[in-house]
């Protein structure tokens, strides 16, 4: 009798042994399904939360960019103000994810203007632009443009104004003239270094160097030269609609891949004149200033 209950203690002790491994196993295999889940389902949502909300940062920053280069141009005193920029943002501490990377750079020539009064008689002129491109991994990617003074937002559904450039139109129907008005910034680097990558942020520095006014009368077409063709062509209608210009009568516009060109008739259009300012404003994107 005593030999029996050993071996019915031996088998409970081994039951239990076995039992509490199953429950070990079950219980890692719990935390792992959990782990998996959250991994796959949740985490990428949370990143796209992470990335979107840091493209509303940037925005938000572009604009303050603006406004820091509209005070300087105000004040006209070269004295530098920095304005924020931030690339990317970190991954999760705890979960597999990736960062978000972006882009900034200076790019010399990326919007430019031709003005036509007869054949061989025009006026361009090229500026420097702003571009930051966002390198997310879950979020759809979007680009920022500082482009002559306005602020351009591109995704794959198109191009949108944020903050429209300082473009006016003036149209006095008795005379049938037309007196246009525009204000082109132009970013010009301050250093060798024009472009940065990373996700961190960084500074962007921009100092007031001069403006100059240049008027130019009997304008017969004015062409953009642009990334953006479809957004000009838009806003360059709608301002000269708004001025009760009659479009096909008044003016024809036209759109390339690169370039918009908005043509006036003579007559019924009497004059043009065109009010250009340039104002340049020295730029560096990376931390420092270089005199």
């Amino acid at each position: 009798m005593k030999h029996e209950r050993k071996e019915i203690r031996s088998i409970k002790t081994k039951d239990e042994a076995v039992a509490g491994i199953v429950v070990a196993v079950m219980i890692v295999g719990l935390v792992l399904a959990v782990v998996s889940i959250v991994q796959t389902i949740y985490v990428p949502k949370w990143m796209e939360s992470r990335e979107a909300e840091h493209l509303g940062v940037v925005s938000d920053q572009f604009s303050q960019l603006k406004f820091a280069v509209d005070s300087q141009i105000v004040l006209k005193e070269d004295v530098p103000i920095s304005s924020s920029i931030t690339l990317g943002s970190r991954e999760l501490g705890f979960f597999m994810s990736n960062k978000a990377f972006g882009r900034l750079a200076l790019i010399s020539n990326g919007w430019a203007y031709r003005i036509t009064r007869t054949v061989g008689d025009t006026y361009e002129d090229n500026f420097g632009i702003l571009r930051y491109t966002s390198e997310n991994s879950y979020f759809l990617n979007q680009a920022y443009n500082y482009e002559i003074g306005g602020v351009i937002l591109n995704q794959t559904q198109g191009a949108v104004f944020i903050i429209k450039p300082e473009f006016s139109v003036l149209f006095n129907t008795s005379n049938r003239q037309v007196d246009l008005s525009l204000t082109c910034i132009d970013l010009l680097p301050n250093d060798e270094k024009t472009s940065i990558t990373g996700y961190g942020t960084y500074p962007v520095r921009t100092e007031y160097i001069t403006s100059t006014n240049n008027t130019i009368t009997l304008v017969k077409s004015l062409t953009i030269v642009t990334p953006f063709p479809t957004i000009w062509f838009n806003f360059l209608n709608s301002t000269l609609s708004d001025a009760n210009l009659i479009k096909d009568t008044d003016y024809t516009i036209t759109k390339s891949s690169n370039q918009v060109t908005v043509s006036f008739n003579y007559p019924p259009i009497a004059n043009v004149i065109f009010d250009l300012n340039k104002i340049q404003i020295s730029t560096q994107i990376t931390p420092g200033w270089t005199d």
